[in-house]
């Protein structure tokens, strides 16, 4: 009878912190927030759609998770539209050493665990359906700028053009986005198409985790560099996310706007990659190998160097193709403003970072026969968003404490 009373109480008071938990997480404005308690511990899923870049989000979680706790470990599972990418793992321990002010928030940094494996933790999840706060059908209007630079011209300098990129972003279901975007051109010493209003990527896109750290993706509509049509990408991690293999396939067609109106090409040509990764922590440098058929059929390879800076992204790349060399660099810096409104149904917003590639030798048969095109799919596609790699979020957290 004791025990059964005890075990009652035990109960109560491990919902009691799931709610609590729930609670704080849902005051800072996180999103897809669901809780469940396995065994007196509580597990927690988030997504950060208010503060600024993948990490500061879930630092955030973490202050705000370990508030609500009154026993027992507490897991948490980072989301990104709706999709499981990180589990942040906090014993008891760790936790009442920091409420009692034992050890500082760095020390919690330090010691906490993290992975990419998150299986266990959502299929616990996946018993309680409630969702507070969810990101279906919610609306972010980002306003992107885009830049292009470029030497392949003799009677000038440079080629530039400077465009202004309204674009709607509707979250639907778990996975599902719709994208539409409109480029309006504000500068340019070009022709033709670069001083038109025109479509940028339209486009629907599903993703899903699959088990076993595979996550696919599938994006419909029109791309980028003048493609549209369909594409598709499969990519697997490791538990501590410093190796990633996977691959990627595409069917697309010809898509401008011209004087005529919006043409649309029916030959279709097919492209695809295999590619690899592996994150270099002691440098905090990302290193990529993508080797396959380009836009236009033509082989051959690019290898990529990536170094974060804390939320600066800054690379170099290097390319074979077609028996021709290339090569360039890249950056992803933050935009201001670290907190961005919450949001209701409709917010307008500037992006998170603002990324440019430079290729050092536009010219010649990389010019000529578009040798080395690929499209994105997405209009934030960068190297710092959706970055979810466990060894950085650690050096990242833990360098913006000692701030």
């Amino acid at each position: 009878m004791r025990r059964g009373f005890i075990g009652v109480i035990a109960g109560m008071l491990a919902m009691n912190t799931s709610a609590q938990v729930a609670t704080k997480l849902q005051e800072l404005g996180m999103e897809n927030i669901r809780t469940t308690v396995v065994n007196g511990n509580t597990v927690a899923s988030f997504e950060n759609n208010v503060f600024r870049g993948t990490v500061r989000g879930i630092g955030k979680a973490i202050v705000a998770g370990m508030e609500g706790m009154k026993s027992g470990r507490l897991q948490l599972v980072a989301l990104d539209n709706g999709i499981a990418q990180l589990v942040i793992t906090l014993p008891d321990t760790l936790i009442t050493n920091y409420k009692t002010g034992k050890i500082g928030l760095a020390q919690v940094y330090r010691e906490m665990g993290l992975s990419c494996s998150t299986d266990v933790a959502m299929k616990a999840l996946e018993e309680d359906r409630k969702v507070d706060n969810s990101s279906a059908w919610k609306t972010d209007i980002v306003i992107y700028p885009q830049v292009l630079l470029e030497n392949y011209n003799f009677d000038k300098l440079y080629s530039y053009a400077v465009n202004l990129s309204p674009t709607v972003e509707l979250t639907m279901w778990k996975g599902a986005m719709l994208t539409a975007q409109v480029i309006a051109p504000v500068a340019t010493n070009l022709q033709g198409e670069y001083r038109r209003v025109r479509p940028g990527i339209m486009a629907f896109s599903q993703e899903v985790r699959f088990p076993g750290n595979i996550i696919g993706r599938v994006a419909i509509g029109n791309f980028t560099a003048n493609r549209i049509g369909a594409q598709m990408e499969v990519n697997y991690r490791t538990a501590n996310g410093r190796w990633e293999v996977g691959g990627e396939l595409g069917t697309t067609g010809y898509s401008a706007i011209t004087s005529d109106g919006w043409y649309i090409g029916t030959r279709q040509r097919i492209s695809g990659a295999l590619k690899a990764s592996l994150y270099v922590p002691q440098f905090n440098t990302q290193l990529t190998i993508r080797a396959g058929r380009y836009l236009y059929g033509d082989y051959g390879m690019r290898g990529d160097c990536t170094r974060h800076f804390g939320e600066y992204a800054i690379g170099a790349y290097a390319m074979y193709v077609e028996g021709e060399m290339n090569g360039g660099f890249h950056f992803a810096i933050p935009l201001p403003g670290k907190k961005r409104p919450e949001r209701k149904r409709v917010r307008v917003m500037q992006p998170e970072y603002f990324d440019w590639e430079y290729s050092m030798t536009p010219f010649g048969k990389y010019m000529q026969e578009q040798m080395g095109r690929i499209c994105e799919t997405r209009a934030n596609e960068n190297r710092s968003e959706h970055f979810y790699q466990p060894d950085f979020v650690r050096y990242f957290l833990l360098k913006e404490r000692s701030n």
